[in-house]
């Protein structure tokens, strides 16, 4: 089995999809939010690659979420905090979400042969999932407005390590092998390291420091949300 991490968005092309399965990191917040959403009861997402295209999507009895450069949304119904999906407010509840990288990694993502939704809540889970399906993985980190995130690449070192121990015959590209030991050499240390990172810093400073605390809960989620036709589902 191959894997192979793109560092951005901006690297996912449609003609590497083919017979690929892919998983969509965006640790801060978006796939974090995503899987919390589905612990929380949540019927289904769909993500939507405008505000405005969310906003008509939306139908009687469902809700909207998301964010637009780490603010909320005017008018939607949750922003993009993992603790504001609760179930209380969600459980068997359809979710419109858009956010500035993490469903425009989805949509991109499309015509892949299958799209898991991965982070640090449910990495375990995930490394087991591509093994079950053990089709050539591209592990996606959404980053930021084009550039890469450090928290993102750490999940897929995560992710990378924890399917190491299911398949012994991995073939991995040097980002994966890089990020792989930059998970090995940190991972007594995640929370002092990320908040460091530049959208560690950046929600921090914006009052959100829980956020990168409920970001970063090692393998609490054993769930893993997929893409099925036009939504994301459990």
């Amino acid at each position: 089995m191959k894997i192979c991490v793109l560092s951005s968005v901006d690297e996912l092309h449609s003609k590497i999809l083919p017979h690929k399965t892919v998983v969509i990191i965006d640790v801060f917040r978006a796939s974090s939010s995503i899987v919390t959403a589905f612990s929380a009861g949540a019927a289904w997402i769909r993500p939507a690659e405008t505000v405005t295209e969310a906003r008509e999507l939306v139908q009687k009895g469902e809700l909207t979420g998301g964010e637009r450069f780490g603010k909320p949304i005017e008018g939607f119904n949750l922003g993009n905090s993992p603790s504001e999906y609760t179930t209380d407010l969600i459980r068997d509840k359809g979710i419109v979400m858009t956010t500035t990288n993490g469903t425009r990694s989805l949509l991109k993502a499309a015509k892949a042969e299958g799209i898991l939704i991965g982070c640090f809540l449910n990495a375990s889970a995930c490394a087991n999932s591509i093994q079950e399906l053990h089709r050539d993985t591209l592990l996606l980190c959404a980053g930021t407005r084009g550039q890469f995130s450090l928290e993102d690449g750490m999940a897929a070192g995560m992710i990378i390590h924890q399917l190491s121990h299911l398949n012994s015959s991995l073939q991995l590209d040097d980002l994966s092998y890089a990020l792989l030991h930059s998970w090995t050499s940190s991972q007594h240390r995640l929370r002092e390291v990320l908040s460091q990172s530049q959208s560690g810093r950046r929600l921090i400073s914006r009052g959100l420091e829980q956020d990168v605390i409920d970001c970063l809960k090692v393998d609490s989620l054993p769930i893993v949300p997929c893409w099925q036709s036009d939504r994301i589902i459990l």
